[in-house]
């Protein structure tokens, strides 16, 4: 099973005695901290115990479930690639990107020795507690507090790495997080997110590519990059001052008739009444 998120940043906070989801896989990351209790993770057919304090990463292609022995709490940071650039695109060579890649490839080596260092540990845990009540605080939507948090986050456990002895060899990304890579980085340029120009980068057929997005994302090419952009979309009329001939730009729209038809064909409202709505009513 896979769940999908096209939301750039989404928490959760929960204590539970029974994990409430089937084993499954993402098209985002995920920082998960476990508070008390016990019990078995199993993370890519590989079970794990754990007991008290403990972390977790997940990039978008790990399969995870949780077997839980003694009630724990759970505090989940789950995340896109692009809340990192603050709705600014960049290219897929660009900082924030390379950094996800390098702790995707080496969190596995270092996931038990990072577990053991309690002090490191509980500096994840405030900066998480802190995330989670700007959220609360703030009916549930990102801030800058949560970009700059979050990129904190990221900052350290690189840091706790580099200060170990990293002595194995490198692992790329699959074929699926590239393209979703791509997708993310290039949300803002329609032309670089054609059937052709996808198929082309990738160098697969454009039934290939189309078959491979289906198999991995259970759901089509087209679904996953409209959810996606009408996601940001909303997101930018919410949080930014940016009026709205602005964000078609944005996006690539080239007049606000097509911006308009697309806005409310996936959110059955045009953009002018989804922000008067959302000014008065904050989701």
């Amino acid at each position: 099973m896979k769940l999908v998120q096209f939301e750039p940043l989404f928490i959760r906070y929960f204590s539970t005695s029974v994990w409430p989801f089937p084993l499954h896989n993402h098209n985002h990351y995920e920082f998960m901290f476990v508070a008390g209790g016990s019990g078995t993770h199993e993370l890519n057919k590989i079970s794990t115990e754990y007991k008290g304090d403990t972390m977790f990463f997940l990039a978008p292609e790990d399969h995870h479930d949780f077997y839980i022995a003694e009630e724990c709490q759970f505090s989940v940071i789950k995340f896109l690639p692009g809340v990192l650039k603050a709705g600014i695109n960049s290219s897929t060579t660009d900082y924030w990107d390379n950094l996800l890649t390098s702790l995707t490839r080496k969190w596995h080596l270092y996931a038990v020795e990072i577990n053991n260092d309690v002090q490191f540990l509980n500096k994840i845990s405030t900066i998480m507690q802190l995330m989670i009540s700007e959220w609360q605080d703030n009916n549930q939507q990102v801030t800058e507090i949560h970009t700059n948090l979050l990129r904190s986050l990221l900052l350290l456990i690189d840091k706790r790495m580099k200060n170990a002895n990293d002595t194995t060899a490198q692992y790329g990304m699959t074929q699926i997080e590239r393209i979703q890579n791509y997708i993310h980085s290039h949300i803002h340029f329609p032309e670089k997110l054609t059937v052709k120009n996808l198929s082309n980068t990738f160098r697969l057929s454009e039934s290939g590519l189309r078959g491979i997005f289906k198999k991995n994302m259970e759901m089509s090419l087209g679904t996953y990059i409209s959810s996606l952009k009408i996601e940001m979309i909303k997101n930018r009329i919410r949080n930014s001052e940016c009026s709205l001939s602005e964000i078609a730009l944005e996006f690539g729209f080239t007049d606000s008739s097509h911006f308009n038809k697309f806005f409310q064909k996936h959110t059955a409202i045009n953009p002018l009444g989804y922000r008067k709505e959302t000014k008065v009513n904050p989701l």
